[in-house]
């Protein structure tokens, strides 16, 4: 499914799946261990396992939630041992926080106080020994997919060096065809000259080569592209893709620059059947009725703080245009001093000086956002979308970027998928990139894409990240 293509990666799953049944096991040792020395071990067989196993569940995916909410299943990101096992305590620690608090809530799922100080502590060395070999096991060949590349551009560049790049992308580039004479040098040397071929050595080349994906790179294909060997390739079942697909399923969006029409109107997806919208607008009616409930006593906090810190309205109305370009009122709680766009409408700054002491805190953790439940409730809204804008940015930016009226062919979202991939856009060149997320969230919308986001923005709001 496109949603591990694009968020887990195969290795990455099986590592989650490992961990989970290591820490289930660890837990079940534990609890057979106890009753063994309290009851002997002729009563082996009286042991009832059952009883223990919805427990365990709950407190091994409390601490993976913890753990995945502290970036530690993102190995894009280049954590020393040292770091590792600090976020590994760090998470372990919420955990135990939040079980804490709801063992109080729910009695009857608490594990025991042995199992728990015994089961935790044998899982930290037990998880931070399986981190290395997953490492070096993202690395080998046999788990890497072989790729050649037809075709040379900065696109391919990026690709071929974000692949260099990626612990775990899955793919590996064996091989590059190019109209250029002399071959160029790729990605900053990061593809080996003798991996580099003139296009017309494809023919004799491809077939010793033990290639399982063929990405088509060039522009003008008149005349120059092996339209023969392609198809025997596919005959071979090898699959053969654009470039605007590949680039999809390796960054999670959809690339605009030189994007041919007909790859939108024919490549899959794109498809909102009425059981996908009425399971999203379940979805968003459930999510929003819970935060709302859980944030009320936040809320009446943050509306005192906001009235003391400076004068003006709590809660902050303004028109953004919705689905299908029609306007609707958006609410939000006041960040900013009162009148801040006297002097024109603009994109909020860094360090923006109209936002208020209360409001940086606000917009840190998206507190600011909260009131858009309404927005939600009512129907004017999604929980996951693309982000509305004003009229004002959103006709000037219609002109100017090719595909930006197609984002208003869903209703606007809390958060989106361009959101927890990308920081805070405040230029015309952050716009298009936060567009081609929006574009693949609109390709593949589903349940299951939008509780991704879900997860992802409790992480996003939790790191306090790109706010501004």
């Amino acid at each position: 499914m496109k949603i591990f293509e694009r968020n887990v990666s195969s290795l990455r799953l099986m590592l989650f799946s490992v961990e989970f049944l290591l820490f289930l096991g660890v837990l079940y040792a534990v609890h057979l261990g106890r009753f063994l020395i309290l009851e002997g071990w002729d009563s082996y067989w009286l042991f009832n396992g059952r009883q223990y196993l919805g427990k365990s569940l709950f407190f091994v995916l409390v601490c993976q939630a913890s753990m995945y909410l502290n970036e530690l299943y993102d190995y894009r990101l280049s954590w020393g041992r040292r770091e590792t096992m600090i976020r590994l305590l760090q998470s372990l620690g919420v955990a135990c926080v939040a079980l804490g608090l709801l063992y109080w809530v729910f009695k009857e799922l608490a594990v025991g106080a042995y199992a728990f100080l015994i089961g935790l502590p044998l899982f930290i060395l037990l998880i931070f020994r399986l981190w290395d070999p997953y490492l070096r096991l993202t690395r080998l060949p046999a788990f890497l997919q072989r790729v050649v590349v037809l075709g040379h551009s900065e696109v391919v560049d990026q690709i071929i060096q974000r692949v260099a790049e990626e612990r775990d992308s899955g793919y590996r580039i064996i091989g590059l065809f190019s109209e250029d004479q002399p071959a160029p040098v790729v990605a900053g040397g990061r593809l080996e000259p003798s991996r580099v071929f003139p296009m017309s050595e494809f023919t004799d080349r491809i077939r010793a080569m033990e290639v399982e994906r063929i990405v088509v790179a060039i522009r003008d294909r008149r005349g120059t592209l092996p339209f023969q060997d392609l198809v025997n390739l596919r005959f071979r079942g090898i699959q053969v893709e654009e470039i605007s697909s590949f680039y999809e399923t390796l960054y999670g969006k959809i690339f605009i620059g030189d994007l041919r029409p007909s790859w939108l109107i024919f490549s899959e997806g794109f498809r909102k059947s009425s059981l996908t919208l009425r399971v999203k607008r379940l979805l968003d009616l459930v999510l929003a009725t819970v935060l709302l409930v859980l944030s009320f006593p936040v809320l009446l906090l943050v509306a005192v703080l906001i009235k003391l810190d400076s004068r003006g309205p709590v809660v902050y109305r303004q028109d953004r245009v919705g689905e299908g370009w029609k306007d609707y009122t958006v609410f939000k709680f006041r960040s900013m001093v009162q009148d801040a766009e006297a002097q024109g409408v603009k994109w909020a700054e860094e360090d923006d000086p109209r936002v208020t002491r209360v409001g940086k805190f606000l917009r840190k953790y998206r507190i600011d956002e909260i009131p858009q439940v309404v927005n939600i409730i009512k129907g004017d809204m999604s929980f996951v979308g693309p982000r509305p804008e004003r009229r004002y940015f959103v006709e000037q930016l219609a002109r100017e970027i090719p595909y930006y009226t197609q984002r208003l062919m869903v209703k606007p979202g809390l958060s989106g998928w361009a959101q927890i991939k990308y920081h805070y856009g405040a230029s015309r060149d952050d716009t298009m990139e936060k567009l081609q997320y929006d574009l693949y969230y609109i390709k593949h919308m589903s349940f299951l894409l939008d509780l991704s986001i879900v997860f992802d923005t409790i992480r996003v709001i939790v790191s306090g990240k790109g706010a501004r």
